[in-house]
């Protein structure tokens, strides 16, 4: 190993590699703060460009691309609390009231330091121990992912302490959404409500932009502020946030760094996992639980350090067994065989000036992503400042044109639609919509993995109970999904010792309690009717999901009347919701999603931003002046986002009777 690493680190000092890593790196952000543009899809549009270069040149781009888009999407999750990628969901659990708090800069460089630090730590793990781990990595069968991804899911317990009845229920309407399609263990189909496009199931992406992206437009244009949020920059933010990871933030660095990178290396598992569960175990062991979910930095730092470092963790099996990690590893997979070489342990040796090269790249994409990610920090801060109204009708734009881009279905653009809606008045009653989208995220592989045990069973004489109980690695994650579990309980009796670490705020009235359970109740219908012809494996795992939902339902309904026959009345006010400008963006974002397939993208999308901008745009400048934003607006976004997916990346968009 010795004898590469001095030749490697010299091949990073070329320009053209330099060029590459700063150039991979930008695009690889941009693409990831843009809602549907995943990181698979920014490496996999790029790799036909590598055949032009040798093939250690084309890998360093590739790795600064994915390193890029993992980092990026935590930019548009702080700002405007849409995760650019799953991998940012956790994200948007502090970033998001930093953000509102005014102090988005904060929020931004704290993600920028960890994902630094997070992609250092995992790759180093990939260069000193790659094959001890990869060979790990091998014990993890369908049990085994079993248990992890339950214990991925139990977080629900520590995310909602206080209301952990709807966090519980809402994760099991997430994981009961995502078995619609075809079952992965028998291919019946399920669930399709007589549309033949949901065969192909409820893409993760689309759900994730419908729940945390579509739902906060409807809530900002709900408001009456004129800006996303206040935006004050703090003179030396940046040497602030530095001092304070430094300072209060190792432990949680280290522990979601090494959790990462772990998780990374097992195939099937992925970023997401890997910031819920360390986002988790740094609530679980802080001091003071109580700030996490209102702009804490330890939060923000614990979920993006540990999806970087996923990145090195899932090229560990990829380059020493030829097993992918992630579906980005799959890519670069992919790519390096198509430059003839096969990835395993020989690669360290018939290529291992190749090898270590891309190695050490990563060293050195991640310290380059300091400098680049803080002049990219600057610019989108600068979002902040545009109004209110033309962001949130730009987000939508975006959020449909991302959903499409996924799998050029226009579905998937009601899927966003159905799921922003589900998400704001979901969270006006106390449904979690963040449970909701872990469901939707582990739900696939906590079925897959399920039936892959089921199987296994039929060739062991202990049967189902010996193939999931037995093994250290399965006791090992059991125990710590008992302790998860235990957690909220180990809280409350740890604040009432020390004067009540997590103080109780004003206790939601009980229609948030009685339309809760209506909600539920009408999931819970929508999906027992579409039962006829399921059998076996197909239907138990869906059905007991269903009698789940329809119980909380059932409970929460029976709650609401019981404490709305108990209580006083309510009191009137709270905040104050625009309901008519809501139903406006509802209603032209309706229209905007029935006329696309019938004009094509560009020209709806240019009435769609001049009609809503009239609408919904700031009347006391006047009409003309309104008039002449709207048409500018229109014109200028719809054409940059047109030219930006077509000719730019090479996107199909959704085509009509013109552009």
């Amino acid at each position: 190993m010795t004898e590469f690493i001095l030749p490697a680190t010299l091949h990073l000092f070329e320009p053209l590699n330099i060029i590459l890593m700063i150039a991979g790196l930008t695009g690889g952000i941009i693409i990831g703060a843009l809602p549907g543009l995943s990181a698979t899809m920014g490496v996999a549009l790029m790799v036909p460009a590598t055949f032009a270069m040798n093939p250690t040149s084309g890998l360093i781009m590739l790795g600064a691309i994915y390193a890029g888009a993992i980092y990026g999407g935590a930019n548009s999750a702080i700002l405007i609390c849409t995760p650019g990628t799953p991998s940012s969901v956790a994200t948007t659990f502090d970033g998001w009231p930093l953000c509102q708090k005014g102090r988005a800069d904060l929020g931004l460089y704290t993600s920028l330091l960890s994902s630094a630090f997070g992609g250092i730590v995992g790759t180093l793990f990939l260069l000193c121990l790659g094959g001890s781990l990869a060979r790990f990595a091998l014990q993890f069968g369908g049990p085994e992912s079993f248990w992890l991804c339950l214990f991925g899911l139990s977080t629900i317990a520590v995310m909602t302490p206080d209301n952990m009845g709807k966090g519980i229920v809402s994760g099991a309407v997430g994981i009961l959404v995502s078995t619609i399609g075809l079952d992965p263990n028998t291919g019946a189909p399920r669930f399709t409500f007589g549309t033949y496009d949901l065969l192909q199931g409820v893409s993760v992406i689309p759900c994730m932009i419908g729940l945390f992206s579509f739902s906060q437009v409807l809530y900002l244009i709900g408001t009456d502020k004129s800006f996303i949020a206040e935006y004050h920059p703090h003179k030396g933010a940046f040497g602030k946030v530095f001092r304070y990871l430094a300072a209060h933030c190792k432990t949680i660095l280290v522990r979601s760094s090494v959790l990462g990178t772990w998780i990374g290396m097992l195939p099937g598992a992925g970023g997401e996992i890997a910031s819920i569960i360390s986002y988790n175990e740094s609530k679980r062991w802080d001091k003071d639980p109580s700030r996490y979910g209102k702009g804490s930095l330890e939060g923000v730092a614990a979920s993006e350090s540990a999806n970087n470092a996923v990145i090195g963790g899932s090229l560990i099996p990829m380059l020493t067994l030829g097993i992918p990690g992630s579906a980005v590893a799959a890519v670069i997979l992919g790519a390096l065989m198509a430059h003839g070489i096969q990835p395993g342990f020989k690669i360290f040796t018939a290529s291992g000036d190749l090898a270590y090269t891309f190695i050490m790249s990563q060293f050195a994409v991640n310290l380059l992503m300091i400098p680049v990610g803080f002049v990219l920090c600057q610019c989108m801060a600068r979002l902040l400042s545009i109004r209110l109204t033309l962001v949130a009708i730009g987000i939508v734009v975006l959020a449909f044109i991302g959903a499409y881009a996924i799998s050029n279905s226009l579905v998937d653009i009601w899927v966003v639609l159905a799921f922003g809606l589900v998400g704001f008045f979901g969270g006006k009653v106390g449904m979690d919509t963040g449970a909701m989208a872990l469901g939707v995220i582990l739900g696939p592989m906590i079925e897959e993995n399920l039936g892959k045990s089921v199987d296994l069973s039929r060739s062991v004489d202990g049967g189902l109970m010996s193939v999931m109980f037995e093994g250290s690695i399965n006791k090992v994650l059991i125990a710590a999904l008992l302790l998860s579990l235990l957690t909220p309980f180990l809280l409350k009796l740890r604040n009432r010792k020390h004067a009540a670490l997590l103080p109780e705020g004003p206790r939601p009235g009980w229609k948030t309690d009685l339309f809760a359970g209506i909600g539920f109740l009408a999931i819970a219908a929508a999906f027992l009717v579409q039962y006829e012809g399921l059998e076996g494996v197909s239907r138990v795992f869906p059905e007991v999901l269903t009698m789940l939902i329809g119980a909380g339902g059932a409970y929460f309904v029976g709650k609401g009347l019981w404490r709305r026959s108990r209580e006083a009345a309510e009191p009137e006010g709270g905040e104050a919701v625009a309901w008519c400008k809501i139903g406006i963006i509802c209603a032209t974002s309706l229209c905007y999603a029935v006329l696309i397939p019938v004009f094509g993208f560009l020209v709806t999308t240019m009435g769609f931003i001049a009609g809503s901008t009239l609408i919904l745009g700031d009347h006391s400048r006047g009409l003309p002046r309104l008039a002449q934003t709207a048409i500018v607006f229109a014109i200028g976004f719809s054409l940059l986002v047109w030219a930006g997916f077509t000719l730019l990346l090479n996107v199909p968009v959704p085509e009509g009777m013109f552009l």
